[in-house]
């Protein structure tokens, strides 16, 4: 190339911007709805709800069963074996120093707690029912629960019966 010689745009590229340009117009068009004849999918409109008696109030759908880990409590026996476990190891680190053994006898007291906790800890199932007023109940099990998505369902007494 000449040392001060122009360069300018080349004709294929300066029509590849400009049919860039025109496609993200029309993209943005469609998707909003402005390009007429497009098939954009708009906000369905809500319906009046016909009031329609139930026959069944406790009756719905089970939505979602989850299953949550629930932590056990501490009795206190984790935390006093954490306690001088830790005091020990801190004294023998801290060279016979009372810092070194407070401090030990601290972070151990806190770890024996927290293991004790993970130890007794268990497992709960929540399973969510959507009722047919369309509020959400919750009920819990400690055992595994045999439904599912989709399975219709009636709360009695805080137990799950079939429909």
């Amino acid at each position: 190339m000449k040392a001060g010689a122009k360069t300018r745009l080349h004709p294929l590229m300066a029509g590849a911007a400009a049919a860039v340009i025109v496609a993200s117009a029309v993209a943005v068009a469609a998707m909003t709805g402005y390009l007429p004849g497009s098939n954009a999918d708009r906000a369905p409109e809500k319906a009046p709800k016909e009031h329609i008696a139930a026959t069944c109030t406790d009756c719905g759908v089970v939505v979602e069963v989850k299953e949550v880990d629930v932590m056990g409590k501490g009795t206190g026996v984790g935390a006093v074996g954490g306690g001088v476990a830790g005091a020990v190891i801190g004294h023998e680190i801290g060279e016979g120093s009372r810092a070194g053994t407070a401090l030990g006898a601290v972070v151990g007291g806190v770890a024996g707690h927290q293991i004790e906790r993970s130890a007794r800890s268990h497992k709960r199932y929540d399973i969510s029912v959507r009722m047919q007023d369309g509020s959400v109940k919750r009920v819990s099990s400690d055992t595994q629960p045999t439904w599912r998505g989709g399975d219709k369902v009636r709360i009695h007494d805080g137990k799950l019966e079939p429909i």
